[in-house]
C-alpha cells in the first residue's frame, strides 16, 4: 500500500488505517539527520505545539530509547520518570493528557546516517508488539515509508496558514459530528441559510469541494 501512495496525504491515510486496524489511535514517522528533523504524524495539533515549544525531543524517553535499540520495542508512559515537578514529569503528564500513553516504536538507520523512527501510540495503558508485526516486517515497513517519502516530488513552498472564523469552525465541528444544517441552526440559534453561508465560506477558504473534504482538510491543518 505504501508503495502505491502518490503523495504524503495518501501515506498518512495508509498509516492511520493500519494504526486503527491494530488498536492504535496515533502514528508518527520521524527522520533526523543532525538537527534536520522531518515528521509525518497524526498527533493532535495541540500536542505537536507543546512538544516543539517545550523542546521535548531532548527528554522524550521514546526518542532516547530508540537511539539505543536496533529492534522494535513497546513502551508505556506509566514507566517514564515522574518525580516532583521536573520537566520529565510535565512531559509524561502532558503526553497522557493528549492520549499518548503507550505504544510500539520501530527504530532504524537510513541512508546518510539518518535516524528513523515509526511509532504507533494509544491511550491505553499498554501495547503489544507481537500483535503488530514481526521485528523483520517492522523494519521493512519503516524503510518502505522512508524511501517512499524520499521519492515523492518536492512539495511547493508552504502556504500561509489559513484561518477560519469562530462561526465557521463551530459549523464544521458539528458537520464532523454528523449533523445537518438545520440541526446546527437550532443549536447555534442562527438561520439555516447562515449556517450554509459559513460552510460555503469555509469551503472557499480551504479549497474544498465537498463537506467531508472540508472536515478532512480542517483537521489536517489543525483548524478544529
Amino acid at each position: 500500500m505504501i508503495e502505491a501512495a502518490r503523495n504524503e496525504r495518501m501515506i498518512k491515510c495508509v498509516l492511520k488505517n493500519f494504526a486503527n486496524d491494530h488498536g492504535f489511535e496515533r502514528f508518527a514517522y520521524l527522520r533526523a539527520i543532525g538537527k534536520d528533523v522531518k515528521t509525518v504524524n497524526n498527533y493532535p495539533a495541540s500536542w505537536q505545539s507543546v512538544y516543539i515549544d517545550g523542546h521535548y525531543s531532548i527528554i522524550d524517553p521514546v526518542v532516547t530509547e530508540a537511539g539505543r535499540r536496533e529492534t522494535v520495542f513497546s513502551w508505556t508512559a506509566d514507566n517514564w520518570p515522574a518525580h516532583g515537578f521536573s520537566a520529565a514529569r510535565r512531559f509524561r503528564d502532558e503526553a497522557i493528557d493528549h492520549g499518548i500513553r503507550s505504544g510500539v516504536t520501530i527504530p532504524a538507520v537510513g541512508t546518510f546516517g539518518a535516524r528513523l523512527m515509526l511509532t504507533f501510540a494509544s491511550s491505553r495503558d499498554s501495547a503489544n508488539v507481537a500483535a503488530l508485526f514481526t521485528p523483520q516486517d517492522a523494519i521493512q515497513a519503516l524503510l518502505a515509508i522512508h524511501y517512499r517519502l524520499g521519492s515523492l516530488p518536492a512539495r511547493a513552498a508552504p502556504k500561509h496558514k489559513r484561518h477560519l472564523s469562530p462561526r465557521e469552525s463551530i459549523c464544521i465541528r458539528w458537520i464532523a459530528e454528523g449533523m445537518w444544517c438545520h440541526e446546527i441552526a437550532d443549536l447555534t440559534h442562527i438561520n439555516p441559510r447562515t449556517v450554509q453561508h459559513h460552510l460555503d465560506s469555509a469551503r472557499k477558504k480551504l479549497e474544498a469541494r465537498t463537506l467531508p473534504q472540508l472536515v478532512s482538510i480542517a483537521k489536517d491543518e489543525g483548524l478544529l
